[in-house]
């Protein structure tokens, strides 16, 4: 392949990436989305961390999306779930030259990652809500999104390494 031909194929990858992760995540924002799909995701997160939280603190209880933990609530919304960081993530799989099935492969395991990091941010979040409320907001706006971040990426550059130099070769000149 020539240089031209590898930059415009960069270059296209790049512009669908950018419109997927905009479509995607604009179809997040649709109240009919919303409803049938963000809202029993909230309130079953909000569900599992009380439970979570319940084995090892007294007074805690959920109602909808929140989570009280004694004096204090954590409510769980959307940008709460991870399904918008997945969709990130995910763009990212599906324009990578990888053959079809390592890409659903990939995109299934990196949703699984998302959710399982996801979780326990929220447990934190709510403990340090109760326990540590100053520590909150830094950890919240600070520390969580760039771990979070950091576990994409990495998802992301494993993922990449998994996937056989000859199938990406193939995915890429078909």
């Amino acid at each position: 392949m020539s240089k031209t031909v590898e930059r415009r194929a960069l270059w296209l990858r790049s512009a669908v990436y950018i419109a997927l992760v905009l479509a995607l995540s604009n179809l997040l924002l649709l109240d009919a989305v919303d409803r049938s799909l963000l809202e029993p995701v909230r309130r079953a997160i909000a569900s599992a961390a009380g439970g979570v939280l319940s084995l090892v603190h007294e007074n805690v209880r959920v109602v909808g999306q929140r989570v009280f933990l004694g004096g204090s609530a954590v409510e769980i919304v959307n940008s709460c779930t991870g399904i918008d960081v997945g969709v990130f993530l995910a763009s990212a799989m599906l324009v990578f030259p990888a053959p079809w099935r390592a890409r659903a492969q990939g995109i299934a395991a990196a949703f699984a990652i998302v959710f399982a990091v996801n979780f326990v941010r929220v447990l934190t979040l709510c403990w340090l809500n109760s326990d540590a409320p100053r520590a909150f907001e830094i950890v919240h706006v600070y520390v969580w999104p760039l771990f979070i971040s950091a576990v994409c990426l990495g998802t992301l550059l494993v993922w990449i390494q998994l996937v056989p130099p000859g199938d990406v070769a193939a995915a890429r000149d078909a």
